[in-house]
């Protein structure tokens, strides 16, 4: 089939860059609706191309990765550092994902299972019935530690509460303007200069936690251990400034993310009550210590944990530089272009998911969605490297808190971007019910065969 030179380029202006960072749905929406599937824009930052469409996302995977390099390279750089896999390319990245791909492949999940709920339930321990909680507060906690244990492989409590301490202060200081403005990562900032003494505190914990796992030894069982022990095909090992940085970049890769899709999860089925009775009904007769690995294969659990990646989209787009022309929705965009598929657009598309805006899992039990229309941690050969774990990690901690605690939301919720990914502008607020024990039939007014403790 024959294809057209590019469409005319749109300008955006300040005003523009600014919509797309903090009310990015309603304005993908908008240019989808005034311009179609396919949108190149012009700004001060160069031009690059917009595709809104999940047609267009699977012709951008589909194609060869050699055809492509890392999108925004100025700002990862600064941001992660030059040994990330958000700024490798070429052979360089096959590389580092060959290496670090054994860890997150699902066969070695098992085990995980237990710790992640060990560490949900330590968490759930500070919660009383009458309070009103920030769900991400608790999400977040989780998750860091199921990154510290997982990850890390930290386990010594000198270096787990030295580790909550850096890994929260860094991950605080990564606001959205030093990502997305990256002209901005100066001294002279005061957000790139926070962020810049946090990093620092960073590298110091690692650098010692380095040594003590170096002169402990002992099994590769944790994603630091298969950095610390894996050779690349040459036999050649990662340096220390490698691990630096690719620790660093699954710890906002993966933290954030993880921890807001628990919250969403929870502010939805708060306000869903049928829908959280289905999924109570599910994990009942699991008993109150469930397999994790029978957990994980739940379809309404996972039909609940689908819809909220879809509806709540925590990373709005992902991008690459094509090193080749690529040909999309009719076009020929030429090498050295910058393309975005809008994951947001895609998972919003009223012509894949009929009312976007409602909350119904059942979508995905009435069918099943490819990889380029369901796409929560991007596409391709850059797909999220932990995004396994990451929806192993939100089952389980899901599953955990509503077989245990009857909550509802606190206010009306909406989304922002946080840093590179989106999330709940107020935390989720949670109003805790009461605690919820699994007992005989009919121990409780509705019948359900629960008790219910205020």
């Amino acid at each position: 089939m024959a294809t057209a030179a590019l469409p005319r380029w749109i300008p955006r202006d300040l005003r523009h860059q600014w919509l797309f960072v903090s009310q990015t749905r309603a304005y993908v929406d908008a240019l989808r609706e005034r311009h179609g599937p396919l949108v190149p824009y012009r700004d001060k930052a160069g031009t690059a191309i917009l595709l809104l469409t999940a047609e267009g996302a699977r012709q951008v995977f589909a194609a060869s990765p050699a055809g492509y390099d890392a999108f925004w390279k100025e700002g990862f750089l600064g941001l992660a550092g030059a040994g990330s896999l958000w700024v490798l390319g070429g052979e360089a990245h096959r590389r580092e994902r060959q290496l670090l791909a054994p860890p997150f492949h699902p066969r070695g999940f098992r085990g995980y299972g237990q710790v992640i709920r060990a560490v949900t339930r330590q968490h759930l321990e500070t919660w009383r019935p009458g309070q009103t909680r920030r769900a991400v507060d608790i999400t977040l906690a989780i998750s860091l530690d199921v990154i510290l244990r997982l990850v890390f492989g930290v386990e010594e409590s000198q270096f787990v509460e030295a580790g909550r301490g850096v890994l929260t202060q860094v991950l605080h200081t990564v606001h959205p303007l030093i990502v997305f403005f990256p002209w901005l990562q100066r001294p002279w900032f005061p957000f790139w200069r926070r962020y810049a003494r946090a990093r620092a505190d960073y590298s110091a914990w690692v650098n010692a936690y380095l040594a003590e796992r170096r002169a402990r030894g002992g099994p590769a069982d944790d994603v630091l251990g298969r950095m610390l022990t894996a050779s690349y095909d040459d036999g050649s090992r990662m340096t220390d400034a490698a691990i630096h940085d690719e620790l660093f970049t699954l710890l906002v890769s993966a933290h954030e993310t993880t921890a807001a899709a628990v919250a969403w999860a929870l502010y939805e089925l708060g306000r869903h009550p049928p829908v959280l009775a289905e999924l109570r009904a599910e994990l009942k007769p699991l008993g109150l210590d469930p397999d994790p690995d029978l957990v994980v294969k739940l379809p309404y659990l996972a039909a609940v944990c689908n819809e909220t990646l879809r509806l709540h989209t925590l990373l709005a787009e992902v991008g690459r530089v094509t090193t080749a022309p690529l040909e999309c929705q009719g076009y020929t965009i030429p090498a050295g272009e910058s393309v975005c598929v809008s994951i947001m657009a895609i998972h919003h598309d009223p012509a894949l998911y009929p009312e976007p805006d409602d909350f119904r899992p059942e979508r995905f039990l009435e069918r099943t969605y490819s990889p380029s229309e369901f796409l929560p941690f991007g596409g391709g050969h850059r797909r999220c490297l932990g995004a396994g774990l990451s929806d192993y990690e939100m089952r389980i901690a899901l599953a955990e808190i509503v077989g245990h605690w009857e909550f509802e939301p606190a206010a009306v919720e909406r989304e922002i971007r946080h840093d590179i990914a989106m999330g709940p502008k107020q935390g989720v607020p949670l109003r805790i019910i009461a605690r919820r024990e699994p007992g005989p039939a009919m121990s409780d007014p509705g019948g359900r065969g629960e008790h219910v403790h205020a």
